[in-house]
C-alpha cells in the first residue's frame, strides 16, 4: 500500500488543490481524502486543480469541509490537507452520494448504502463517509444499522463553529444537505479504535419533556437549569461544546452513547437545549466534561492498547471531535503527536476536527453495530494488504 499525505495553506483554492496534486501525483493514487477548511467556500476550483494535475478522472476523492486540519507535519485551523493512498488495484474504492440529507436522513444513507453493497462482490473492509452536520444523525445510524456490512467510520462536516453550512466532495461534485460514503472492498489490513474518556459531573437524570434533539426538561426541572445544578455553575458561552451528555444503557451498561449540547441564547434558556443527536424521552442521561488531560490520555491509552497491533499502519485518518480542540485550545496539535509518538513510521496521517463522529466499536470478535459520538477521538490505521 502506497500513502502519502500533504497540505497546504495557500488560500487559493486552485493553488492549494495544485499544491497538494503535485505531491500526490507520484504515487497515482486510486483514492483521495481532502479535508479543507470551511475558508474555502466549498470553492470547486481546488478539485478542478487536483484533476488537472492528476489527469485521472479514475481517481475517487471522498471530503468534507472542516474546522481546521490535521496532517502528519501540520495542524492548523485554516488550510487543508489531504491524504492519497494506492493498493496496486488490491482494493475497489466504491463512492455513493445523495443529497436532502436534511429532510430524508433515513431514506438517503439507506439509498447510498444499497448500491455500495451492490456494487461489492465481497463484504467491504470498512465503510468511510462524511454528511452534512444539519440532519439527524440517529435516522443515519439506523439507516447504517440496517444495511451495513462491515464497521463504519466517518464524521460530520463542519465549519467555524458558527453553524451556518459546510460542504462535502465528492470526486469532482461540491454538494450541500449531503452525505457520501466510501465503501472500502478488498484485502488490506486496518483498526479502528474510538476513545471519549469522561469526568462525570453529578447525578444522572431523567428526560421528561423533550422530542429528538430538543430536550425541555430533565427530572421535571428545566433542562439548563438541571445541567447548571450538576455542574454547579452557571452555563457561559465558552461551555459551548464542552458539555456533554452520556446517555446511560440500562440493558448494558458497558456501552453508552455521547452527545453534545448546543446552547441557547439567554431569550431561549427556559425553552431547553438542542442536541447533535436525539434522545428518547425517559432515557437517563448525565452530564459530563472532557479535561484536556483526559483527552490526551485517551490517546496515549490508544497507543498501549495496540502495541501488538498484527500489522505496520502506513496511513491513519483521524477524526476528533471539534470539542475537543476547543478544549485543547493553543495545544490543538497535541493530539497528531500523541499518534506520531505511538506510530513514528507512518507514512501519511490526515484527520479533521468534526461536529460528531460515526465509529463501530472493536471487541474481541469484531466490531460492533455503527454509532454516532461526540467528544469523541476516533481512529482508523490502515496496513500493508494482506499476502
Amino acid at each position: 500500500m502506497k500513502a502519502l499525505s500533504c497540505f497546504s495553506t495557500n488560500m487559493n483554492p486552485y493553488r492549494a488543490g495544485i499544491e497538494l496534486a503535485e505531491k500526490l501525483v507520484s504515487i497515482k493514487p486510486e483514492i483521495i481524502f481532502l479535508f479543507p477548511s470551511i475558508h474555502y467556500q466549498g470553492s470547486s476550483e481546488m478539485l478542478d486543480a487536483i484533476y488537472d494535475v492528476l489527469e485521472s478522472d479514475q481517481t475517487v476523492l471522498i471530503g468534507n469541509t472542516v474546522d481546521g486540519f490535521y496532517e502528519k507535519n501540520k495542524v492548523a485551523s485554516v488550510g487543508v490537507s489531504a491524504l492519497g493512498l494506492n493498493s496496486d488495484g488490491a482494493v475497489k474504492w466504491h463512492l455513493e452520494y445523495g443529497d436532502k440529507i436534511k429532510e430524508k436522513p433515513f431514506e438517503v444513507t439507506k439509498s447510498c448504502m444499497n448500491n455500495l453493497n451492490e456494487k461489492c462482490e465481497l463484504f467491504p473492509s470498512f465503510y468511510f463517509l462524511v454528511s452534512d452536520f444539519r440532519t439527524d444523525t440517529d435516522a443515519i445510524v439506523d439507516a447504517l444499522n440496517n444495511t451495513a456490512n462491515g464497521p463504519v467510520i466517518g464524521g460530520l462536516a463542519a465549519d467555524d463553529y458558527s453553524f451556518n453550512e459546510c460542504f462535502i466532495y465528492a470526486n469532482k461534485q461540491v454538494l450541500t444537505n449531503s452525505i457520501a460514503i466510501l465503501a472500502v472492498e478488498g484485502n488490506l489490513h486496518f483498526n479502528i479504535s474510538v476513545a471519549n474518556t469522561l469526568q462525570p459531573m453529578g447525578q444522572p437524570g431523567i428526560i421528561t419533556n423533550g422530542m429528538g434533539t430538543d430536550i425541555v426538561s430533565i427530572d421535571n426541572i428545566p433542562a439548563m437549569k438541571f445541567i447548571e445544578k450538576e455542574l454547579g455553575k452557571p452555563l457561559e458561552v465558552v461551555d459551548q461544546g464542552n458539555i456533554i451528555f452520556k446517555v446511560i444503557e440500562e440493558e448494558n451498561l458497558n456501552q453508552h452513547r455521547i452527545t453534545g449540547l448546543l446552547l441557547p441564547d439567554d431569550l431561549a434558556r427556559d425553552k431547553g437545549v438542542k442536541l447533535f443527536a436525539g434522545i428518547q424521552k425517559g432515557k437517563k442521561v448525565q452530564v459530563c466534561l472532557a479535561p484536556p488531560e483526559k483527552i490526551l490520555q485517551d490517546i496515549r491509552n490508544i497507543g498501549k492498547s495496540l502495541d501488538d497491533l498484527p500489522f505496520s499502519p502506513v496511513a491513519a485518518i483521524l477524526v476528533s471531535c471539534a470539542g475537543r480542540k476547543k478544549v485543547l485550545a493553543d495545544d490543538i496539535g497535541q493530539e497528531v503527536k500523541e499518534i506520531m509518538k505511538c506510530w513514528p513510521n507512518l507514512e501519511a496521517l490526515v484527520g479533521f476536527p468534526s461536529f460528531g463522529e460515526f465509529g463501530s466499536l472493536k471487541e474481541k470478535d469484531g466490531y460492533t453495530k455503527s454509532f454516532f459520538h461526540n467528544m469523541t477521538f476516533i481512529l482508523l490505521l490502515i496496513g500493508e494488504i494482506q499476502e
